[in-house]
């Protein structure tokens, strides 16, 4: 099954070192994709979360830029 796996660079939720750990629960070959300046709520629409960073990338730039990793995704199955 394809696994596609988004990750912001400014999450401080899913940080990189909880990322990694969790990465031999995922098939070998899933993709894995890191968004500049996004943040764990930069993800949703719920607001700021206790202990996460802060974004440094506008929400229509996040929406834009999932709409075409997840597009890229789908389309390439």
């Amino acid at each position: 099954m394809p696994v596609l796996s988004i990750a912001g660079s400014d999450d401080g939720l899913s940080t990189p070192e909880k990322i990694a750990d969790a990465r031999p629960l995922l098939p070998a070959d899933a993709e894995m994709v890191e968004i500049p300046g996004a943040a764990h709520a930069s993800f949703g629409d719920y607001g700021p979360q206790a202990g996460d960073g802060e974004p440094t990338i506008s929400d229509e730039e996040m929406t834009a830029r999932l709409t075409e990793l997840l597009g890229a995704f789908a389309t390439d199955r």
